[in-house]
């Protein structure tokens, strides 16, 4: 097993006055599994779906599975056909639909498809394999019976929204469905769904409470205690580090003592803001009672939650597109093998 590490600003109760965290840097990439965290190396999310869920997902409860072979798209999300096979693709489909019966007034019934790249995820490769499409009602109904797991044990959420959790890179288009003859279909395809569900997942979709425009407030977990991070050295061997609760709840008073409380920049870069408001900062003390599981957040006794308003637009904007996703400290700590 890697070495473990666990970080300290003191030692035998004799505090280091340089030391502790001094920014709170936005990134796009925190490591906290649970949640947001420090540093910015982090492994990817074990896939928790189980066998159960993937057969209930393939089953007739819920969407409509089309046939390839049988199924003409007509992207019209693009303003032209990109090769000669669209354009004979577009002519097929518009056959079927003046054979069928269709008349101009008929729009077609609006269903969703889970699209984007290749999966490595059992969940968006099951989606992927399915080729269903589904009305939004069946989205919701999937989402209220099916707990993928990318929530860290908190339960279900929308999948409509949320895809297939955080550093998912799938969406949903939008679809509209003409039945055709012998079993033939035509999707006229209108691109990425608009609003979340036409987003890129990220971990801002699942963990990150934030406010409405006019606000512009983030609430997220700033450390978690006992929580494995992974680093590596100067020669690249990778070990793990950790924080006490004892040292997160000491880190956090002297945060402020030092009025550190404004200090921020985005992805460690040095660039030094104050220009950010710190609102409100606890330490959680019963999971249960406390106003982070309030929230929808699900993290441990000792985790340090933080409050801001965001008062730079284009760091607001950043936020709400999923570009920046969490808090991760920044400081100087003493490393104490375990």
């Amino acid at each position: 097993m890697n070495k473990i590490v666990e970080l300290l600003i003191d030692w035998d109760n004799e505090e280091f006055d340089d030391l502790g965290v001094e920014i709170l840097s936005l990134v796009d990439n925190p490591a906290i599994q649970v949640g947001w965290q420090a540093f910015s190396d982090q492994e990817d999310d074990f896939d928790l779906i189980s066998d159960e869920i993937l057969k209930l997902m393939y089953s007739d409860e819920f969407g409509e599975s089309y046939d390839p072979e049988n199924t003409v798209t007509i992207d019209v999300s693009k303003e032209q056909f990109s090769t000669i096979g669209s354009y004979l693709k577009g002519l097929v489909g518009l056959d079927i639909l003046s054979t069928s019966g269709v008349n101009e007034e008929d729009e077609g019934v609006v269903k969703y498809r889970y699209s984007g790249p290749s999966a490595e995820r059992n969940f968006c490769k099951a989606m992927l394999r399915a080729n269903k499409v589904y009305t939004k009602e069946e989205i919701e109904q999937m989402s209220t019976s099916i707990d993928t797991g990318f929530r860290g044990g908190h339960g279900a959420y929308s999948i409509f929204d949320f895809k297939g959790g955080k550093n998912c890179n799938h969406w949903w288009s939008q679809v509209r469905v003409f039945k055709g003859t012998n079993g033939r279909a035509v999707f006229v395809d209108e691109g990425r769904a608009s609003g979340d569900a036409g987003s890129v997942a990220s971990i801002s979709n699942n963990y990150w409470a934030f406010s409405a425009d006019d606000k512009q407030i983030i609430t997220g977990p700033s450390m978690v205690p006992s929580q494995y991070i992974l680093r590596k050295d100067e020669q690249g061997n990778p070990f793990h580090v950790f924080f006490s609760e004892e040292t997160i709840e000491k880190i956090a008073e002297k945060f402020f003592a030092n009025s550190n409380h404004n200090n921020t920049d985005i992805n460690h870069n040095g660039d030094l803001v104050q220009e950010n408001t710190l609102l409100e900062s606890w330490i959680v003390e019963d999971p249960a009672m406390d106003k982070s599981t309030a929230m929808g957040f699900d993290v441990p006794a000792k985790t340090w939650m933080v409050s801001m308003r965001v008062n730079n637009k284009e760091t607001w904007n950043k936020i709400k597109s999923g570009e920046l996703s969490g808090y991760s400290v920044e400081g100087s700590f003493l490393e104490k093998l375990v």
